[in-house]
């Protein structure tokens, strides 16, 4: 496991060192709404709304997002985001759930808006895997590849490092392809969250979010 967590940890920042750093890449978690790398799809009949504020932000200076998790294979995300005036939005289909009996990943298929201010589009594949290393201590990896359409002539390499600690306090890492984004949220209750970010690791930001349950 250590080997495994330490592996990821040098591919995230060899990729990052690498990069530019000038603007969102496919991943970016404010173009996505989610405020971190979006991980496994949501459960049929959960609904988030999210609000996001980043005062000294370049391109946004606020995200407002609503997912949805429309069926146990497949969520859909719709948003806003001021300064920038556009709708964000995304589609996921994971056609293979994680074992978790085994080392056995989820993989993830997915597109979505990018590039805020700009036209592209992304499209991505993304392998997630949730590890328990005690009963208040778990942790979730994702890592994937992307591309922009419609010429899909460059790849982007991304991940995210989710721990989860006593089910209150989540601390993230981030890389959308050229940027990280890191984080803490507080999860008071099963309905509510609260996150404090980093976006591009320069643009302090907060989000607050309401999970409703349909069914």
């Amino acid at each position: 496991m250590r080997k495994f967590m330490v592996f990821i940890f040098i591919i995230t920042f060899g990729s990052a060192v690498h990069s530019a750093a000038q603007e969102c890449g496919p991943g970016c978690p404010i173009c996505s709404g989610s405020g971190s790398s979006t991980g496994a799809i949501l459960p049929s009949g959960t609904l988030v709304f999210s609000a996001m504020s980043i005062p000294t932000g370049e391109d946004e200076t606020a995200v407002f997002n609503l997912r949805a998790g429309v069926t146990a294979w497949l969520d859909v995300g719709l948003g806003y985001t001021l300064k920038s005036d556009r709708l964000i939005w995304s589609v996921r289909w994971q056609p293979l759930v994680e074992d978790e009996s085994s080392w056995r990943p989820g993989v993830i298929l997915g597109t979505g808006s990018v590039q805020t201010g700009k036209s592209d589009q992304s499209v991505f594949v993304q392998l997630t895997k949730a590890f328990e290393f005690s009963e208040k201590i778990s942790a979730r990896f994702s890592i994937g590849a992307a591309s922009l359409l419609p010429k899909m002539n460059r790849g982007y390499f991304l991940t995210n490092i989710t721990m989860t600690i006593d089910e209150s306090w989540s601390p993230f890492l981030s890389f959308d392809g050229l940027n990280f984004h890191l984080g803490l949220s507080w999860i008071p209750t099963d309905w509510l969250f609260i996150a404090c970010l980093m976006v591009e690791t320069k643009f302090p930001a907060i989000l607050v979010g309401y999970r409703f349950y349909l069914q």
